[in-house]
């Protein structure tokens, strides 16, 4: 017989999921319209999401905590965008590798608001500081579990440390994108996109793209 305390908690979980979206959106709207994070009041974030201040703090303590949320929201679609990679590492295709990048510089790209949020935040917020590590290291450890993947079938280089080159691969691309998007045009993201690639096969791979 199911658990009469399980639907409850699924609507909860499924409620929260849906203001953290909508907050995430209002959070990169206003941004994008020139404010800055610490600007920005609950109960502005809360209209502008569509919500009551008094909802807001149902799920979330205060701005930090929702920061910290709305960066797992934003690195589960960095993931997203590196599993066309990672899902078919196995093909050994540079043009994975491409649409990997690619779709991670969009990525980047659309959340560059928060992303420059969570920087500003995480270098006075510890909280904020030690989750943003914690996702990125989170990202780097399924990148490790590829890097060891490829040295097994013999295409990727062997005297590689496989946590060392995928935290290393995982921050520069984070430090790459952090430091071009902002003062760059759209327009070059296509080359970004390009050069991130041939670094990171080029560090990997036995084989010439």
């Amino acid at each position: 017989m199911p658990s009469v305390t399980r639907r409850p908690q699924a609507n909860r979980q499924e409620r929260r999921g849906q203001i953290e979206r909508q907050l995430l959106d209002a959070t990169e709207r206003l941004m994008a319209d020139g404010a800055s994070f610490t600007e920005l009041s609950v109960d502005r974030l809360a209209t502008e999401a569509g919500i009551s201040r008094a909802s807001f703090y149902v799920y979330f303590e205060d701005k930090g905590h929702l920061l910290r949320r709305l960066a797992g929201q934003v690195f589960d679609d960095l993931a997203t965008a590196a599993e066309r990679w990672w899902s078919v590492s196995g093909r050994r295709d540079p043009a994975d590798v491409l649409a990997a990048m690619t779709a991670l510089v969009s990525t980047y790209r659309h959340h560059q608001p928060l992303l420059v949020a969570l920087n500003e935040m995480a270098g006075y917020d510890a909280a904020v500081g030690t989750t943003y590590r914690e996702i990125l290291a989170t990202i780097a450890t399924r990148l490790t579990a590829v890097i060891a993947e490829g040295q097994r079938d013999g295409s990727i280089r062997q005297e590689l440390s496989a946590p060392m080159a995928a935290t290393s691969l995982t921050w520069m691309v984070e430090r790459t994108c952090q430091q071009n998007l902002p003062e760059a045009p759209e327009s070059g993201d296509g080359e970004l996109a390009a050069t991130l690639t041939q670094i990171v096969w080029g560090a990997l791979y036995l084989e010439a793209p």
